[in-house]
């Protein structure tokens, strides 16, 4: 029952052209490219067929735990260093790349960057307030955009973990530009203290399954940056719960659900220890995951 619902969702619910864009770019040249990921290590050489890329430490919001020092000077990766990036990626197979920041959005080339690299496909990672009527419009028109947009509780939690005023509305009319222009969309939360009561529920899966979201991503909160907040970190009891939840609501809910921490087989998952992906943060360092923050490498650098 679950998987026929979920069909009737994708069928019914997606605009074709944008379907078709995410099954031929996600689904056979994402698989080709883990394929020869593989191949590579079987042979001793290594690079990751996902890369994600903080293309700009910048953002509007003050989140509390953020691993980014947003108030920092800004520095951004550049549409020329962007596009060598992909480019040499490609070489590799690789066909996805996760947009990550500070707020990707307030990059101002963040859409030359999905105007020019059409034949991949591009994950952002967003607080969503950025994203006008018109903005969505555009992502439409590519077509190789999923927008992630995260929502971290109700609109006083969200004011507080978020360090700003009407948070909640301005995200959740960002989510609602995306649906309205069919682009599709997922919504993510960075679980703790103060939201799991609130999000880590069927009534929130069932709203976000009523406006039109196809997928939603839980993770853990976890204290880094300059405004780390331990008081916020789940108990180990309540990351078991979690992990339940997402097990549950997938067998019986028609979104798909990702569990930032564990595979399909539920096996603990460490994408950078398993060499499935690498980060890059906004000066071009090459770093395990945007977590682990350390580097031996830039993109900037001219070595093989």
């Amino acid at each position: 029952m679950y998987t026929l619902r979920m069909a009737k969702r994708v069928l019914f619910e997606t605009n074709k052209r944008l379907l078709w864009k995410l099954v031929w770019t996600m689904g056979f040249k994402a698989t080709r490219s883990v394929m020869l990921h593989k191949r590579r290590i079987r042979k001793g050489q290594f690079f990751p067929p996902f890369l994600y890329v903080s293309v700009i430490n910048s953002c509007n919001l003050r989140c509390q735990g953020c691993w980014v020092d947003v108030a920092h000077k800004q520095q951004t990766i550049d549409l020329p260093a962007m596009n060598k990036l992909i480019a040499e990626a490609k070489t590799q197979g690789n066909v996805f790349f996760g947009i990550v920041g500070g707020e990707p959005f307030m990059h101002p080339e963040l859409f030359e960057i999905f105007e020019a690299n059409p034949d991949c496909y591009f994950q952002v990672f967003t607080n969503g307030q950025f994203i006008t009527d018109e903005k969505a419009q555009r992502l439409f028109k590519l077509g190789n955009v999923t927008p992630l947009i995260s929502v971290e509780g109700n609109e006083i939690i969200s004011d507080e973990r978020r360090g700003r005023s009407g948070v909640f509305s301005k995200t959740m009319a960002g989510i609602e530009n995306c649906l309205k222009h069919n682009v599709m969309t997922g919504v993510c939360t960075s679980l703790s203290q103060s939201n799991i009561d609130d999000l880590l529920t069927e009534k929130w899966i069932d709203r976000l399954i009523e406006m039109g979201v196809l997928y939603t991503w839980f993770h853990v909160y976890r204290p880094m940056g300059p405004d780390a907040c331990t008081d916020l970190c789940l108990t180990p009891e309540q990351q078991r719960r979690a992990r339940q939840f997402v097990v549950d609501m997938r067998a019986k809910k028609p979104i798909i659900i990702i569990d930032a921490y564990y595979d399909g087989d539920g096996k603990a998952l460490c994408p950078a220890a398993n060499g499935i992906s690498h980060h890059i943060n906004p000066w071009g360092d090459i770093e395990p995951c945007p977590i682990v923050q350390f580097s031996q490498e830039s993109i900037h650098s001219e070595t093989d």
